[in-house]
């Protein structure tokens, strides 16, 4: 079995701070093999969105390092859903803390994949992305937008959610209110599928045939390849003059 992670950022065309941040960390243990994956996007309309998704990335990561190889040794998924919901709740309260004594807006998305073995198991807050790519493109997580909202409920279309300027408005994220709900999901995992996780920005003006094209599964299948095919489109959507910061991580496993 074989985990194959790569990720790139880059801070775009006209913002002054890269708000995202990035995390991909593998291991072997005893009871196999994990990794965790995660892009979070700092609320740019915010004055600290940095701040809040630099926290939750360092946060994840310290727990991967050095209390998940722990949780191994009473493994479920039950008990996976508990410790990252539960993380989720102690940094929303933490950042809205900071924020409050500092006189700071923070705020940022969560979106990630923590896999063990041939399982996996995705959590989301936001409208960060996860990807599958395989023979098609299907997105595996549900955008928690204003515009995907009322889209839902049938007073607007897709099209005119497009073109509203409320379409970046999020109806849940970490570090602005009291409650955050994560959805958590539990998949087996795709041998030779490539799973992506991007920003917002790294998605707006390419589409899903292109994102498929240049990171089909079979064309790219190492870590190298996988990073040459990031910075190629992330330097297309900044041609494209994309505003926002630009960031994405990849993940496939060979089993």
């Amino acid at each position: 079995m074989e985990y194959i992670v790569a990720a790139d950022t880059d801070i775009g065309n006209t913002k002054e701070v890269n708000q995202d941040s990035v995390c991909i960390r593998t291991a072997a243990c005893k009871q196999g093999k994990a990794a965790l994956v995660m892009v979070c996007d700092g609320m740019g309309g915010l004055s600290k969105g940095e701040l809040a998704s630099a926290a939750v990335v360092r946060s994840f990561a310290s727990w991967f390092e050095y209390e998940l190889p722990y949780e191994l040794d009473n493994w479920s998924w039950d008990k996976a859903e508990k410790s990252v919901t539960n993380r989720l709740l102690a940094l929303n309260a933490k950042i809205i803390e900071h924020g409050s004594r500092c006189n700071l807006q923070l705020g940022t998305t969560v979106t990630g994949i923590l896999a063990l073995n041939s399982d996996m198991m995705t959590f989301h807050v936001g409208d960060t992305r996860i990807y599958k790519l395989s023979q098609e493109l299907s997105i595996l997580t549900e955008d928690h937008t204003f515009v995907n909202r009322e889209v839902k409920r049938g007073n607007m279309t897709p099209e005119e959610a497009l073109q509203d300027p409320r379409r970046n408005a999020l109806t849940n994220c970490v570090g602005v209110t009291g409650s955050v709900v994560p959805d958590i999901k539990f998949s087996s995992i795709e041998s030779g599928a490539n799973y992506m996780i991007c920003s917002d920005g790294f998605r707006h003006v390419i589409t899903k045939e292109e994102i498929l094209d240049r990171l089909s599964p079979k064309k790219v299948t190492t870590k190298t390849a996988m990073q040459i095919k990031l910075r190629e489109l992330i330097d297309l959507v900044k041609e494209r003059e994309e505003r926002d910061n630009i960031s994405a991580a990849m993940f496939r496993a060979e089993l």
